[in-house]
Formats: C-alpha cells, sequence, structure tokens
C-alpha cells in the first residue's frame, strides 16, 4: 500500500514538473555533431535568440511568428544539406499554434573550412520566358560546376549565393513558375554546391492583397516555407555572414499581371523585427574584427554622377550603426544588374554590388539568338559573379564572368568605330532619333578617343592606357553609356520591336575610362591593377570592331605578350622570329603580335619588341 502511494506520488510530482517545464518553453531541442551536442550555437526563431547549452540543448518560448526555428552554423561545422546544396539549418514548426509544444533536433557536421572560397551571384530572374533556363543552366550552373571541380582538385571548400531575385513575381502565375519551380530546378541541374539564398523584391507572392500591415508579412511567407528563413545567419570558418531581407513588399499601384493583385510594389526597408534580431545576433561576436559580411537584396549605398556615395535604402543610417565596433564590414548586394563599390562615410563599411546572372534579363543573348556568352548587363558587365577567396579572415575578391571569359576585367572601344555605326547605320540612327535622352549617338567624341569599362572597379585600382609602345595616355574616370550594351539591347531591341523598353535600356555607369589616342592605328593597351595587386591586361587592334561579338577580338595580354604566359621577354622575340619565318606555335597570340599595327607580323614588329623589352622607346 505505502510504495504504490510512493510511486503514484512520484508520479504526479513528474507530471507537474513536466507541465511547469512546458509552460516555460514550447520549442526544444539538441543540435549534435555525430551524436555529441554542440554547446553555444546560435537558435533563434526569428524574435528570440538563445543558445545551446553544454549538452547541445535548447529551449525558448516562440510566438511562432515567422513558422520556424533556425540555427547559425557555427565556425568549424556545416549543416546537413538536402539535394546536396540546400543547407537545413531551419524547420518549420509543426503546428501555428504557441500553446504547441514541439521539439526541432538538427546535426551538424565538423569540417576543416577556415579557407574557402565563396560565390555571390544575384538576380537569375527565372520565369519560364527569353529561353532563361536553359541558358541559366548552360551558363550560371555550368561556371558553378567548374569552380567547384577546381575547388575539389585545390582541396578547397566552396560555397555559394544568389543575392535576390531567383524567380519573377509577375510570371508566378502567368507562366506558372515560382520558387517550388525554382527549388525543383535546381534539384534537376544538380546544384553543385551549398546555396545560402536571400530573398529579393521579385520574391514575393503578388497575389496578396496590396497596402495592409500585413502585405509584407503575407507576400514573404512563400519563401519562408519553400526555400528558407527571410533573415538568418550563419558562419563559415572565421567570418561571420548575415542575410537580411532589406524589401518591405507593399504590391502597392495598379494590379497587373495574371492573379497579380497590385502593381508590385515596395519600399528598400529592413523592418524593426530585423533590426532586433540583428542587434541579438551581433551581440554573440565578441571579437568585433570578425569580417562580417552582410547579404541583401536591394543596395543600401549607390553612387552618384561625381562618384560619391550616398545612402539609398531608407533606413540605412540605422542599419550601419549596428555594426558600430565592428572593423570590416561587407555589404552585398545584386538588384541594379551592374556592377559598383561604395564607401561611404562609415568606414567600417564597404558595399559590393554585383552585376546579375541574368544580365539583362536573358535579353542581349536572345535578341542575338546564341548562347549565353552574348548576354551583357546594363552596364555592359558580362553576366557574372563575386568570387571571393577566403583565408582566415584575410578576404579577397574579383569579378567573373560565366561565359568564356572568366578572368575578364575589361573592354576597350575604339570609338572611331563605334561613332562611325552610330551615326551612319539606318537603325542606329532612327533608334537615337526616337530615345535622344536614352541612347548616344557618341558624335561628341573626338576623333581616335578610346573608351575602356573596367567591370569592378573601386577607388584603390590602377587603371593603366598605352597606345603601342610610343605613347603613355591619360585614362579620366568618366560616367557613361557602355556601347557594348547599346549595341547588343538597345539596337537589336529597336530593330526588333520598333521600340525600346527603358527598363532594360543600357545605363550609365561610373565604371568608364576616357582615353584620347594619337593616331587611329596603333594598338591599344590597357593594364588594370586590382586592390590585392592582381595585373590584368587587354590589348586591341584598330580599327577595332564594334560588334555583340568584340570581346573575341580583345587579348587579355600585354601588347608582345605573344605566348600568354604573363611575361615580355626573349621567349616572346623568339616566337615572333619564328613566326616571321612562316612557323607559328598553338599559344601565339597574333593580336599582341602586331606591335606596329600595321597589319602584318614582320621585321619591324621584332624591333619593337626588342626595344620594348630593352625598355627603348
Amino acid at each position: 500500500m505505502i510504495q504504490n502511494f510512493l510511486t503514484k506520488s512520484t508520479l504526479i510530482s513528474a507530471l507537474a514538473c513536466l507541465s511547469l517545464q512546458a509552460g516555460a518553453y514550447n520549442v526544444s531541442g539538441h543540435i549534435t555533431c555525430s551524436g555529441t551536442g554542440v554547446a553555444g550555437v546560435e537558435v533563434s526563431d526569428g524574435v528570440v535568440v538563445t543558445t545551446t547549452d553544454d549538452s547541445g540543448y535548447y529551449s525558448f518560448t516562440s510566438a511562432k511568428k515567422y513558422g520556424y526555428v533556425f540555427y547559425t552554423v557555427p565556425s568549424g561545422y556545416e549543416p546537413e544539406y538536402k539535394n546536396g546544396f540546400n543547407p537545413q539549418f531551419w524547420q518549420p514548426f509543426n503546428h501555428a499554434s504557441a500553446d504547441s509544444v514541439e521539439t526541432h533536433d538538427f546535426a551538424l557536421t565538423k569540417v576543416s573550412n577556415d579557407k574557402y572560397i565563396m560565390i555571390f551571384g544575384a538576380d537569375s530572374h527565372l520565369a519560364r520566358r527569353n529561353g532563361d533556363r536553359s541558358m541559366y543552366n548552360s551558363g550560371w550552373i555550368s561556371a558553378l560546376k567548374k569552380e567547384k571541380n577546381l575547388a575539389l582538385y585545390n582541396g578547397t571548400k566552396i560555397y555559394s549565393t544568389i543575392l535576390g531575385d531567383l524567380t519573377w513575381d509577375l510570371y508566378w502565375y502567368a507562366n506558372k513558375y515560382n520558387l517550388s519551380n525554382f527549388m525543383d530546378d535546381q534539384v534537376s541541374y544538380g546544384y553543385p554546391m551549398p546555396l545560402f539564398p536571400v530573398m529579393g523584391n521579385h520574391d514575393n507572392d503578388g497575389s496578396v492583397t496590396p497596402l495592409t500591415d500585413s502585405t509584407d508579412f503575407l507576400a514573404s511567407r512563400p519563401w519562408r516555407t519553400i526555400v528558407c528563413p527571410n533573415f538568418y545567419s550563419f558562419n563559415l570558418g572565421r567570418v561571420h555572414y548575415i542575410v537580411l531581407d532589406d524589401i518591405y513588399y507593399t504590391n502597392s499601384g495598379t494590379a497587373s499581371g495574371t492573379n497579380i493583385a497590385g502593381g508590385r510594389g515596395y519600399t528598400d526597408l529592413v523592418t524593426s523585427d530585423q533590426l532586433a534580431w540583428l542587434a541579438k545576433d551581433l551581440r554573440l561576436i565578441t571579437d568585433k574584427s570578425t569580417p562580417i559580411i552582410v547579404m541583401f537584396h536591394i543596395p543600401q549605398f549607390r553612387l552618384n554622377s561625381t562618384f560619391a556615395t550616398y545612402g539609398g535604402g531608407t533606413n540605412y543610417a540605422t542599419l550601419a550603426a549596428c555594426f558600430n565596433g565592428f572593423t570590416r564590414v561587407h555589404f552585398m548586394s545584386g538588384h541594379t544588374h551592374y556592377n559598383y563599390m561604395a564607401h561611404p562615410i562609415y568606414k567600417n563599411i564597404t558595399e559590393h554590388n554585383i552585376a546579375a546572372i541574368c544580365a539583362t534579363w536573358w535579353w542581349t543573348a536572345r535578341l542575338q539568338n546564341t548562347n549565353y556568352a552574348y548576354n551583357f548587363c546594363q552596364d555592359g558587365s558580362p553576366a557574372g559573379y563575386s568570387y571571393w577567396t577566403v583565408d582566415g579572415d584575410s578576404l579577397q575578391w574579383k569579378y567573373k564572368s560565366i561565359a568564356n571569359n572568366g578572368n575578364a576585367q575589361a573592354r576597350i572601344y575604339d570609338m572611331n568605330t563605334v561613332k562611325n555605326f552610330m551615326t551612319t547605320d539606318a537603325t542606329a540612327k532612327s533608334l537615337v532619333a526616337a530615345y535622344p535622352s536614352m541612347v548616344p549617338s557618341y558624335s561628341n567624341y573626338n576623333d581616335n578617343a578610346v573608351l575602356t569599362n573596367v567591370f569592378a572597379y573601386d577607388t584603390d585600382w590602377k587603371v593603366e592606357v598605352r597606345e603601342g609602345t610610343e605613347y603613355v595616355l591619360d585614362a579620366k574616370r568618366v560616367v557613361a553609356y557602355d556601347p557594348l550594351h547599346v549595341l547588343a539591347y538597345d539596337y537589336y531591341r529597336y530593330r526588333k520591336d520598333g521600340s525600346l523598353t527603358s527598363t532594360f535600356a543600357t545605363c550609365t555607369n561610373g565604371h568608364m575610362f576616357l582615353s584620347q589616342a594619337h593616331t587611329s592605328n596603333l594598338p591599344i593597351t590597357v593594364k588594370v591593377t586590382d586592390s590585392f595587386g592582381n595585373v590584368y591586361y587587354k590589348t586591341i587592334q584598330r580599327p577595332l570592331n564594334y560588334g555583340v561579338n568584340m570581346d573575341a577580338s580583345e587579348a587579355p595580354y600585354d601588347l608582345g605578350d605573344v605566348n600568354g604566359d604573363g611575361l615580355v621577354n626573349v621567349t616572346d622575340v623568339t616566337l615572333m622570329c619564328n613566326a616571321v619565318a612562316g612557323s607559328t606555335s598553338s599559344d601565339f597570340q597574333s593580336t599582341v603580335a602586331d606591335m606596329n599595327g600595321d597589319g602584318v607580323i614582320n621585321v619591324s614588329d621584332i624591333t619593337i619588341l626588342i626595344n620594348k623589352i630593352l625598355n627603348v622607346n
């Protein structure tokens, strides 16, 4: 009798204890690696932020506003990946009610990733139109697979992101292509590496009733249920990454598109909920020298026509203030479909705005009825991505083309041929007349002017221009329209439709450099030195064809570097002599062999090459 009473009493006490614990929290779980708990892992529901204890256990009370629980991948670990690319750092709640108690466990994998590659792409805009999915697969996915194979060969980890606008809200219903279709495509195409995605304005559901207090929250629900949280953080090695959703989607304006309730309007705003969560996230980083990379879609800082940086986001100052005390903060954004670097008054922050995977919404290649190689962004940059090498807390970056110009950093224009085409071709003249404020004729450029587009230019880069071996030319930074995009989009779209879509038309950019040559025929060589001392060359022969395939006529070598090994030396003289004698090797670069630009390679070119090597001009 006594024994039965004690057993019953003990059971009642235990149940009472469990009841008290249940009242204290409604979300709990363990984060483990190989069955052992991992301590100190940040866990959140987007509002509450807590950490795991020594056993890897966490618990907290959640209002379940955002519908999920997620953790911040700790340094030295990776999450599990679904389908090889989709990081499983979050789980949806099983029940919407905060009265429901639930458990969510996560598993980590121990890795050594202080040294790795991070690829930042932006704006894929898949919508089942313009042959976009085929070009995305043959371009972006193919480029990533090559990068992964090279990383594996070098024993290096590799990760990626797309900085928003994975899809295009206008076509979710019209073309039956939404976020679910996008994720399915990544599985089908074999997305080759981890993808930590960022939400863009076009990743919202346009069918949500506009201009209510809940429009933004409801419009982002598909992202939060299909892709991942719209704001979160993770660590890779010694770098802390933060993802924010800086779109406040209002869907304001006149209804447009199939099943679209409004005009898909938005404000570039980081919500107060996110800022509150961000403050809690950053409090857990005690070392203020930790590199912080903040990823969002719409740039917070922009450049004006005098190259000065100004705040563009609605609450950019409030966001910037969150990082007071941190010494190295990089903002990564997309949205604009062109490249620029911004250095705001906040000296600890640099913004990198990255041109688009889709370039001009897949139009320029489509207009040429050709492949991905002819996809150019509105600033003339080739469709591409920012390629970062991370070694501990050391970061280096460069822009890379998705197509066949992987390391191309610049393009040169012979403005004689550009101006001649734009002022004599019947279609070009009609285009300029129809859109005088949008399309330049380039008639105001001097004869023998040379324009260079340095795609990812930053203020500590050096741009040097030479004409033959005789002249060093000034390289004046100017705001200008890129001539190749004027041709590849403006001209061909006008020729096709008789009209031009202003949204996609060429925009001015601030990474153009104007030089005045002395002749019309001497070759032009541009030498670009980036922030890290990497040197890139481009050499052209004049007159240079002005066409959509003009990149193929520009050699990524110094004048006289006929074997393309990065040096101009006696080996090149030997190869030049062989060429004059009628024997050329497979690595002979003829574009940089014509030293005097007379159209033939002969003894005169050998003499000029020898003098260049001897530094005799």
